[in-house]
């Protein structure tokens, strides 16, 4: 027998190597889709029985927002950006597959716009505890200007549009309160 046999047979790898026998399974590969509704998911935070939106915000959002809080706000940018278009495909991609408009369990989309609600403010307490209650309150109550584009349309852009929208108003309440309250 040589010394490093293979022998594949479904999923699980045999090495045979100087008389030992070790079992492994080989890693599964991710489909595109498996990774998109991973993504949109973010991990596990979307299938939370209760809020799972506010969940995904403090789990995800917090600590995002305390990193990018510690980049140029150029870098912070180019981040942010490239999430929310991002978050546009990948919920794009989970909606079609959950067959349903908008569902609860994507919650990519809570991330880009609390970020958005957040972005270019110290990464202190205040600013990110502030700004996710504004966040979450402009996500939920929806109120106008959020309101017009919360478009119950299908298609991943509707997604994630309503709570850039909550994001941006959120944070033109937070850069007030901030100046009256510094």
């Amino acid at each position: 027998m040589s010394p490093c046999n293979l022998h594949r047979s479904r999923k699980i790898l045999m090495q045979i190597n100087d008389n030992h026998v070790f079992l492994r399974m080989e890693p599964e590969e991710m489909s595109r889709t498996t990774f998109c509704l991973w993504l949109a998911h973010l991990g596990g935070l979307g299938r939370v029985p209760f809020a799972p939106g506010t969940v995904a915000t403090v789990v995800a959002g917090i600590p995002v927002a305390f990193l990018l809080g510690g980049t140029s706000i150029h870098w912070a940018l180019v981040v942010v950006s490239a999430l929310v278009l991002a978050s546009c495909y990948v919920s794009e991609v989970a909606e079609r597959k959950a067959n349903r408009i908008d569902p609860q369990e994507i919650v990519i989309d809570e991330l880009a716009g609390y970020l958005v609600t957040v972005i270019g403010f110290p990464p202190d307490w205040k600013t990110i505890i502030l700004g996710l209650l504004l966040f979450r309150i402009f996500d939920i109550l929806k109120p106008w200007p959020v309101s017009l584009l919360n478009r119950k349309t299908p298609g991943g852009i509707w997604v994630v549009l309503d709570d850039v929208g909550a994001g941006v108003c959120a944070h033109i309440i937070l850069w007030i309160i901030l100046a009256a309250w510094p």
